[in-house]
């Protein structure tokens, strides 16, 4: 999460935000420049931070997986029950939990999933994702073997090419 971003949106600065918060200004101005992960921090300075910004603390700690991880836990579910898969995707908030930190790929990835799954199936896309339905990534991402076809996109989900992500299969979790 971009704290100095969230401090602006409610204009208050670092020492507005320590007083008022009752955390110290040299454990909050690290946490708000980025120099210190709120991961590594108290519960209690997470606690009070989370409050002041109007947040629940595990909405502003985030550990960030890295993609293949994400990617293959995701397929495993849409192996196991892909109409489950998004219907949770939809209800639980992910796309919105991952542009709140800013991880736009793995946002894009879950909206382009929603969206395939529901063509597929002949449903209705879902309009809770139509101001991400115009983004794109600025730069190619190609998963797995999907750089081996470089320009040639007709073996890539149309969904997923709309956000510049090259992916090719859904169905190849192991």
């Amino acid at each position: 999460m971009n704290f100095e971003r969230e401090l602006k949106k409610r204009n208050t600065n670092i020492r507005a935000c320590s007083i008022q918060s009752n955390i110290p200004y040299a454990t909050l101005y690290p946490i708000v420049k980025g120099q210190v992960d709120i991961g590594s921090c108290s519960y209690s300075t997470v606690a009070k931070l989370a409050r002041f910004l109007g947040y629940r603390p595990d909405e502003i700690v985030y550990e960030k997986e890295d993609f293949q991880t994400f990617r293959n836990n995701l397929h495993h579910h849409i192996k196991s029950n892909e109409l489950e898969c998004i219907l949770e995707i939809i209800e639980d908030d992910e796309v919105d939990r991952y542009l709140l930190h800013e991880d736009y790929l793995k946002a894009l990835y879950l909206v382009a999933t929603v969206d395939y799954i529901s063509r597929k199936n002949g449903i209705p896309l879902c309009d809770k994702y139509n101001n991400l339905r115009s983004l794109r990534l600025e730069k190619p991402y190609y998963i797995g073997d999907s750089s081996l076809i470089g320009t040639n996109s007709k073996n890539c989900i149309d969904e997923f090419l709309r956000y510049n992500i090259y992916e090719g299969d859904l169905y190849d979790a192991v």
